[in-house]
């Protein structure tokens, strides 16, 4: 596709020429994300994680390049399920509560996007791997 200018004005590889195939089926990576999407709606935890994993061996994606992509498909996935539960519950009933969840959802994801650009790729993995041993260690406590 050719290149594309980031935030810093510095010319970079688009997309197309970030990915580089390491042995995975063509269809193994979206039928992957399907399983990934399916789960992150009714769980969500630890879901752009997987999504940065299937990626990363599927395609061999670059998390920082990848993490745009990760981001709105993560605002899908979630906004998706997000309405499905809103509206098939009861939680209508009680306003504030979402308000104030959605507040602080919207609050996070932009500070956390835009501090993910700004972290260099070996960092934001390490932060998504320290995040993801201090998260399950702690499920693995509370039991």
């Amino acid at each position: 596709m050719g290149e594309r200018t980031d935030d810093q004005g510095q010319r970079r590889p688009s997309l197309s020429r970030e990915t580089r195939g390491t042995g995975m089926s063509v269809r193994a990576v979206p039928i992957g994300q399907f399983l990934i999407a399916v789960y992150g709606g009714y769980f969500g935890g630890a879901v752009g994680i997987l999504m940065v994993a299937l990626w990363s061996i599927g395609l061999g994606l670059d998390t920082a390049a990848g993490n745009p992509m990760r981001i709105t498909q993560l605002a899908a996935v979630f906004l998706t399920s997000g309405a499905l539960f809103l509206f098939t519950s009861d939680a209508l009933r009680a306003p504030l509560p979402l308000v104030t969840l959605l507040a602080g959802a919207t609050a996070g994801g932009f500070v956390g996007a835009q501090l993910a650009r700004r972290l260099p790729a070996r960092l934001l993995r390490g932060v998504l791997l320290a995040t993801a041993t201090v998260t399950t260690v702690l499920y693995f406590l509370r039991g």
